[in-house]
Formats: structure tokens, C-alpha cells, sequence
């Protein structure tokens, strides 16, 4: 039955919030995305898995401005843009952990006095957020094995990330949390 609706009928009926287009929308696409993505990321499975529901959550938010390309184009363009912004996000992880490394452990002075700032920062969290923050945004654990390792439900794990982001932020940009 879903062959009988095209492509831009059902990327359509995604603009208007329809559930079922969305399902069979992804029903079509997810093996061809999934095989892309896998291809641009790379060994982890999980990573690999996150990035292709991102990219189909942002498809259908992107629905409306869908410009009649083929969905399966349109799809692996918004999958490359996932890709590339979580490729980003993992540098700038990677070089600000090596940072508090350097200042943590007393190897080097970094360059960017906030950075200097950032490990007593997080130690002035309280303890919830400050857990939360360390295994995700330091040790990059998994949103799954760090909630198990706390003990706490996934969505309570990711509250608690982002209420150490917001006053690790306010912290050092002198914002009010």
C-alpha cells in the first residue's frame, strides 16, 4: 500500500505532521541512509544509528521546505549536513577535553583563560550534574551506559547534561544561570 503514495506526497504529508507518511517515509529510506551514514562515519554502530534518526528527525522538520528533489537526495543531503555537524561537534569535544587535561594535570597553560577556569568550574557543580557532564562531554560515554552507570533514567541523565552546560556557561561567560 505505501508504494501507492509517492515520495513528495509523502514528504508532503510530513509538512502537515503526519505520522504514518513519516513512518513510511523512513520504512523507504532508512536502509539507504543508514548504509550512507555508516559509510561516512564510520565503526560505531551506535553512533552510526544516532546520526540516521537525527537525520530523519530533521527531515521532518524540514519538510516544508522540501524542494521537490528526489526524497532519497534530499534525505542523504540532510544525512551529509548531520554527519559533518556531529564530526564538528566531536573536534571541538576532543580539543577542550585535551585542554582541561593540560590544565587539570599541570602539562601546559592553555592559551584561553576560560579554559583555565573550566575545571574549577566543574568542580563547583553539584554532584548529579557534574557526574552527568564528566561521562558525557569528558569521557564520551554513551547517553545509555552513562544513566546506567548512575543509576538514573536516560532522560533525567540528559536534563542533568544540560543543566551542567548552562551553568558551566554561565560560569565562565559571567551570565547569570
Amino acid at each position: 500500500m505505501d508504494q501507492e503514495i509517492s515520495d513528495p506526497g509523502l514528504v508532503a504529508a510530513c509538512a502537515a505532521g503526519d505520522r504514518t507518511a513519516r513512518a513510511l517515509l523512513f520504512e523507504r529510506h532508512v536502509d539507504a541512509i543508514h548504509r550512507f551514514v555508516a559509510r561516512m562515519r564510520g565503526s560505531d554502530a551506535d553512533v552510526v544509528d544516532d546520526l540516521v534518526q537525527a537525520t530523519f528527525l530533521r527531515a521532518f522538520g524540514a519538510a516544508v521546505r522540501f524542494n521537490g528533489t528526489t526524497a532519497r537526495a534530499w534525505l542523504h543531503g540532510i544525512a551529509a549536513n548531520v554527519v559533518k555537524e556531529h564530526a564538528r561537534k566531536e573536534i571541538r569535544r576532543k580539543k577542550a577535553m585535551s585542554a582541561v587535561a593540560e590544565v587539570t594535570f599541570g602539562t601546559a597553560q592553555p592559551v584561553d583563560p576560560t579554559l583555565a577556569r573550566l575545571p574549577g568550574a566543574i568542580a563547583e557543580l553539584p554532584h548529579a550534574l557534574r557526574a552527568a557532564f564528566v561521562l558525557i562531554d569528558l569521557e564520551g560515554e554513551k547517553g545509555v551506559d552513562a544513566a546506567n552507570a548512575l543509576g538514573i533514567p536516560q532522560g533525567t541523565l540528559w536534563r542533568h547534561v544540560f543543566e551542567a552546560r548552562c551553568a558551566l556557561r554561565a560560569t565562565l561567560h559571567g551570565d547569570d544561570p
